[in-house]
């Protein structure tokens, strides 16, 4: 009988240790944790009509495809063309003195399967010529090109590696002049305001979300002159007076006509004083930027709870504006809260100009998301001098 008990207790154990063993071999079979690793592998398909002419003016793109590098796990990759005219692709060496021999073209592919636009190829073919050419112009006939990838993880850049190279032997590229796209910035020029010359450029704001198109708060004594441009510099890009330019009812309002530049051109003539909200508009045409030019009454308001509530822009919400150059000042806040202050532009959403005041600073929304919500307290105002860009709460 003591066997036999000894004996029960024995198979207990056995059966109590085996369930633990299967519970820790399922417990591995359930992680499913993808584990990275350094990829190894990763290549680049050559076309099947890889030996047809590739001609570049005549495409409308190339198509790629490669397999995913192995980082051990299915993983979201972004993957980059790099092109040469020769095989070895070369890094820089200072001390041998060579340079880079590859261009890398800017769009950024999330699948192994690349549309590469032709416009983007033959930019970067062009480059690659003029840089190891005395000649800038292209033979018209086909060339070979080498091609490769790039391919890294998409969420922080690690596990990069390259793929083979592979040889596209017929390319014929052409002298492409690159695509006209809206500017990313907007610069004024004149003696428009104090501290104003030709020779300093005031950047002006981008209207949030709202490509090609700008806005600043701007003083004018009388008589005064400006032109603009996408860059701040005499590089023969800026925007002088024409027709069309400015709309009928800002020219009217700040009395704006084409002011002799002493170089052949017109400047932009402000003959009335006061302040103005200037807007930048621009449109691409065909192959050309096309801009206008707006003066609009200088109205700036408060928003939220300390205004009495939103969406509303009307007098009992609106800053007062200084004679000269001074400061715009808001009405008492209504009630406490976070506060939201903006130039109102036509058809535009309140929040596309809006603005706060941060460490006695005004900060321009941009293309940036909701602003630090700074509160305040009923019957406090909101100064702002839009010359030095300085603001208080008080």
């Amino acid at each position: 009988f003591q066997i036999c008990k000894q004996m029960k207790k024995l198979n207990i154990y056995v059966l109590l240790l085996a369930g633990s063993l299967c519970w820790t071999g399922c417990g591995e079979d359930r992680d499913d944790n993808p584990v990275f690793q350094e990829p190894t592998e990763f290549n680049l398909n050559t076309p099947a009509q890889a030996n047809e002419v590739y001609d570049l003016k005549n495409l409308s793109s190339i198509e790629l495809t490669c397999t995913q590098p192995n980082y051990g796990y299915v993983a979201s990759t972004t993957y980059k063309v790099q092109l040469s005219l020769e095989e070895t692709f070369k890094e820089a060496d200072e001390a041998a003195g060579t340079k880079v021999n590859y261009a890398t073209l800017s769009p950024a592919y999330p699948l192994p399967e690349l549309n590469i636009d032709a416009v983007d190829f033959a930019m970067a073919l062009l480059d690659l010529w003029k840089a190891s050419n005395d000649s800038a112009e292209l033979p018209e006939t086909p060339m070979p090109v080498y091609v490769r990838l790039n391919a890294s993880l998409t969420n922080n850049g690690a596990g990069q590696i390259t793929s083979n190279v592979i040889e596209l032997p017929k390319v014929l590229g052409y002298n492409v002049e690159p695509p006209v796209t809206l500017p990313g910035q907007m610069y004024l020029v004149g003696d428009f305001a104090s501290g104003s010359s030709w020779g300093k450029w005031v950047e002006m704001i981008p209207v949030t979300d709202t490509p090609g198109k700008f806005w600043s708060m701007q003083y004018f004594g009388g008589n005064n002159v400006m032109k603009f441009n996408a860059q701040p510099l005499w590089d023969g890009n800026q925007v002088a007076y024409s027709e069309g330019l400015v709309p009928a009812a800002s020219a009217s309002l700040a009395g704006v006509s084409g002011v002799d530049d002493g170089s052949g051109g017109q400047n932009i003539g402000v003959k009335n004083a006061g302040w103005y909200i200037l807007v930048v508009t621009t449109v691409v045409d065909g192959k050309n930027l096309v801009y206008t030019l707006e003066f609009l009454t200088p109205d700036v308001y408060v928003t939220g709870d300390p205004s009495g509530g939103w969406d509303t822009f009307d007098e009992a919400r609106k800053f007062t504006v200084p004679s000269g150059e001074g400061e715009f000042v808001s009405p008492a806040f209504v009630a406490g809260g976070t506060l939201r202050m903006c130039v109102k532009l036509p058809s535009t959403d309140w929040w596309r100009s809006e603005f706060i005041v941060l460490n006695n600073k005004i900060e321009y929304r941009k293309n940036g998301g909701d602003p630090e919500a700074i509160s305040v307290s009923a019957g406090q105002k909101a100064y702002l001098n839009f010359l030095d860009g300085t603001g208080r709460i008080k």
